[in-house]
């Protein structure tokens, strides 16, 4: 098979942007629960906190 009869890769930016926002958000929870651990923080205000910056990642970043 040559490289002409390959079908081509058109990128989705919706797809690539919401698969960068997920990984955003799971980078906020492993952030804030590393620090929490750390700190001694509360966990029920640890997630909280999780819950509030990816709420601002999705208001920020809408899936349209």
């Amino acid at each position: 098979m040559n490289q002409s009869s390959l079908p081509s890769f058109t990128p989705n930016p919706l797809l690539e942007m919401l698969m960068q926002r997920e990984q955003l958000m799971e980078d906020i929870d492993s952030i804030v629960d590393e620090y929490a651990f750390i700190h001694d923080l509360n966990v029920d205000e640890a997630e909280d906190l999780v819950r509030l910056l990816c709420d601002a990642v999705c208001k920020n970043f809408p899936a349209q």
